[in-house]
């Protein structure tokens, strides 16, 4: 192995070095024209003159130490291409006239394409160098990994499936398995199959393979063995966990294949969840969606795909739009509307009868990614509505768990600024940020020192108390730790701080619940043997980020969920928010292709990017569809749509589903930012039918 790392250390060298001569080759054959960028008398801007140096320099680069030429490309990188790595069109000078600023424009532009091709091919170089070492990380990752499970007789998921499809390959050697196998299992009923991998169905394949041969027992049973397979392609939602839509077709042909005659295709259309008019918009949304496909197994909407309408498609209030200038504004629209809905809107119950009042239960409000809840949680806690924030989100920063933690925290290290900051700012003590301001630099010392702090002098009468009572708690609880369990040293000081005042409010029962939840999670860590408060606070860091909220039953509140969360789930009213939101902001600094689709894998290392890294960015923009499908089916009676608009445009980010409307339709979100409150704005389908949705008040002081 080390010679392999030598040998990529060596590669690395002449990467640099060869990027380095291209370079200065390059701006050499264009001295005039690059001069405009060279001129240092003349620049006052730090980031010209910045520019004009390295320019100077790149006749010595090639001989220059790596991490110098490295660091000098990424500015070069920085100084001419984009963040999505094309060639930069516009340079800019500031305090130049408009001749100079049109020279130094024109010299950037003849430029910036040397130095695209250049790191282009540099990027390819070292990708070689990178994708090898993470390669060779991550078999000695696995070959541990396997070494571990080996040790303790085990298997996990993966393993499990690996071993079982292994054993059904080979079923001419294990002619007993197969014989106890085909004896007992004549029909198999496979539901959810497009959320299958190519080796779950691969194992479905090898159970049912002898059944077209007409082979095996179960040739022999008096009712022929059946397979039968219930899923939706539109709703393949979970690539991140090896679900592969394409497999939803090869199975389609593998179950035909294992019949004479007949068509074993059957298409259920017909939707009992929706009211009309929200059917009538899905089948018009996503087919104009679904028109925009293109490479190999994207999203389609086909005429089989259509909801039949029936009935009247009336318009009135099954569709509605949120926007406003930034998220906190949307947030505290989408509760205002929910509070309206609340007081007085009503819906029809799922098993039949009258129409009653709209319950908290009857609203849920789906997100694309985790990050997007919090603001709607507070707006909707501010407005006396009972949330819960559904599996997935919401453990971590519930305000009752990062009060724990930042207690445990502060008692394993107490010498720490950032974690006795992060103690004085909870509820557990509740100082003010001017009075964290007062104190920074000694927070630690304002906690644990033997004299308050001087800076005690500054804060207001009710810091000053509050500060008082923190020192005075901690003098007693350090005393104990270490010497009594965590979790009793915990419930001392909830105790004897009354925290359970804090959890009072529309959501007491998540909170409590919660709480519970961190305290039962320490109890669990020092149960396992002797606990020091460092080693349990180590501990809830890693466990709690994972976690879901605890769960409360028969809770009456509006639910927050990813749409992840939602399939299979429905709701009288749907709100989806943040449509804007995107799910990769920065590029993942490394990205595997699974399947080139000649069964072998990629593996890229930014900033390089491949033909198939291009590829794999289509897929997951065809997967966002597939979710916005799920999310917008969720709703039975009114689905509202919620975005940010500014300067009359709504903001989408690339991965967000507002990234895959259909033009037409992402144009109505600025049309409702000028429309009147409780207006309608109308969009036509490719249908040619009409689409009104209500345009919802914004949020207003009281």
């Amino acid at each position: 192995m080390g010679g392999g790392g030598g040998g990529r250390v060596r590669a690395g060298v002449q990467a640099c070095r060869r990027a380095a001569t291209r370079i200065a080759d390059s701006l050499a054959g264009l001295r005039t024209e690059v001069a405009p960028l060279m001129d240092l008398e003349d620049f006052d801007a730090m980031e010209a003159r910045t520019l004009a140096s390295d320019l100077r320099q790149a006749p010595a680069m090639a001989s220059a130490p790596p991490p110098v030429v490295r660091a000098w490309l990424e500015r070069l990188r920085t100084a001419f291409l984009t963040r999505q790595g094309a060639p930069r069109k516009r340079f800019t000078r500031a305090g130049a006239d408009a001749a100079a600023r049109r020279r130094y424009n024109a010299a950037g532009n003849q430029v910036a394409p040397r130095v695209h091709e250049v790191l282009r091919a540099f990027d390819r170089d070292i990708n070689r160098v990178m994708a090898r070492a993470v390669r060779t990380l991550f078999d000695i990752a696995v070959a541990q990994y396997e070494q571990v499970l080996r040790s303790r007789a085990l298997l996990d998921f993966s393993g499990v499936l690996q071993r079982a499809v292994e054993l059904l390959r080979r079923m001419d050697e294990f002619a007993r398995s197969r014989f106890r196998l085909e004896s007992r299992y004549h029909h198999v009923l496979v539901d959810e199959f497009q959320d299958t991998s190519r080796l779950q169905w691969e194992l479905v394949s090898l159970l049912v393979r002898s059944w077209g041969e007409g082979s095996g027992l179960v040739e022999d049973a008096p009712i022929k063995p059946s397979i039968f397979v219930v899923g939706d392609r539109k709703q393949s939602i979970y690539r991140f966990r090896d679900a592969d839509v394409a497999t939803f077709r090869e199975a389609t042909a593998a179950i035909a294949g294992l019949r004479a005659a007949g068509d074993v295709r059957r298409s259920i259309a017909h939707s009992f969840r929706a009211v009309p008019e929200l059917l009538g918009f899905v089948n018009d949304l996503f087919a104009e969606i679904g028109a925009a496909a293109q490479g190999n197994d994207p999203f389609s909407y086909e005429e089989h795909d259509r909801f039949p309408v029936a009935g009247p498609q009336a318009g009135g209030d099954a569709l509605g739009l949120v926007v406003a200038a930034g998220r906190e504004a949307c947030a505290n629209a989408v509760a205002a509307e929910i509070a309206a809905l609340l007081d007085g809107a009503q819906v029809r119950p799922k098993d039949g009868g009258g129409a009653r009042r709209v319950r908290p239960e009857d609203v849920a409000i789906l997100f694309r990614t985790r990050e997007s809840h919090r603001e709607f949680e507070r707006a909707l806690t501010a407005s006396g509505v009972r949330t819960y924030v559904y599996k997935g989100l919401g453990f971590a920063d519930a305000e009752e768990v990062k009060d724990v933690r930042a207690l445990i925290r502060f008692l394993a290290r107490p010498s720490s600024e950032l974690r006795a900051a992060a103690l004085l700012r909870s509820r557990i003590v509740r100082m003010s940020d001017a009075g964290l301001l007062a104190l920074a630099g000694g927070l630690s010392a304002a906690l644990v020192g033997p004299d308050p702090p001087r800076a005690a002098e500054l804060l207001d009468d009710e810091d000053r108390r509050v500060l008082d009572l923190a020192r005075t708690g901690l003098r007693d609880w350090l005393a104990l730790v270490d010497r009594l369990p965590p979790a009793e040293l915990l419930d001392r000081v909830l105790q004897s701080t009354a925290y359970a005042y804090e959890l009072r409010g529309p959501n007491a029962a998540q909170a409590q619940a919660n709480l519970r939840r961190v305290r039962g999670l320490v109890r669990r860590i020092q149960n396992r043997g002797y606990a020091t408060m460092a080693r349990v606070s180590d501990q809830i860091e890693r466990l709690s980020a994972g976690m879901s909220n605890a769960v409360v039953e028969t809770v009456d509140a509006v639910s927050l969920m990813t749409v992840h969360a939602a399939k299979g789930l429905e709701f009288p009213i749907v709100f989806l928010v943040d449509l804007g939101r995107g799910t990769r902001l920065q590029e993942s600094p490394v990205r595997i292709v699974p399947d080139l689709g000649d069964g072998e894998s990629l593996v890229t290392v930014w900033p390089h990017r491949s033909a198939a890294d291009e590829e794999e960015r289509r897929r997951d923009g065809e997967e966002t569809k597939r979710l916005l499908y799920v999310a917008a089916t969720r709703a039975r009676e009114r689905l509202y749509l919620s975005a940010i608009v500014k300067e009359g445009a709504a903001a989408f980010n690339r991965g967000s589903f507002g990234g895959v409307l259909p033009t037409t339709f992402a144009e109505v979100f600025g049309r409702a930012a000028a429309a009147p409150a409780g207006g309608f704005v109308t969009w036509r389908g490719g249908s040619g039918a009409e689409h009104r949705l209500r345009v919802c008040a914004p949020a207003t002081d009281d």
